[in-house]
């Protein structure tokens, strides 16, 4: 057999595990760090970054009201809003947890709220788990889809009013574009 009549070559194998790797760099590595760029980019140019979270509120909040004015035989219709509920709120959650509540815990001295609003994301969780376990034609799903919703739109009230508006004062500009690139990431890890 002549060296290069194989299955598989060694420049072969060498071609397949370069291109693997820059198809793992272009898909997974590449976009948190373009998202924090743009992300930077876009505060540093103006755009207030509490907006953009204030704008996942709302499509999560009108996620929920999708879901909890189903009917009880719209299980393909609830699976699909329960899954895209899910992927937002992931994303939407990490962000928050690992960018914006360290800041307001650490920059607006808001301890016992920043703990808080943790507790609501494992609460968040729980109610998740539980729709998704539940065949989605359960009479009860829309009940525990509702105690979903009204925790959500507490916890969204109280960041909107209360904490926001708190971190957007002790943020200086600078902080507030690292901010802004540090969500975008976040987000894009998971989106």
């Amino acid at each position: 057999m002549s060296r290069g009549s194989g299955l598989i070559t060694m420049r072969g194998l060498a071609a397949f595990t370069t291109g693997a790797l820059a198809a793992v760099i272009a898909s997974r590595i590449l976009p948190p760090i373009v998202a924090q760029v743009a992300g930077s980019a876009q505060a540093a140019a103006g755009r207030d970054p509490f907006d953009g979270l204030a704008e996942d509120h709302r499509i999560i909040l009108s996620l929920l009201d999708r879901m909890t004015s189903s009917p009880d035989n719209a299980v393909f219709d609830r699976t699909q809003l329960l899954l895209r509920l899910k992927r937002r709120l992931s994303a939407h959650a990490v962000a928050e947890e690992d960018v914006v509540y360290p800041l307001l815990h650490g920059r607006a001295h808001e301890e016992d709220d920043t703990m808080h609003l943790y507790s609501e994301h494992a609460e968040m969780k729980m109610h998740l788990f539980n729709l998704e376990q539940m065949p989605k034609s359960d009479p009860r799903w829309r009940g525990i889809a509702t105690e979903l919703r009204d925790l959500i739109a507490g916890h969204v009230k109280q960041e909107e009013e209360v904490d926001f508006p708190k971190l957007r004062a002790v943020l200086d500009q600078k902080e507030t574009a690292m901010m802004s690139g540090g969500v975008q990431r976040e987000k894009a890890l998971l989106l």
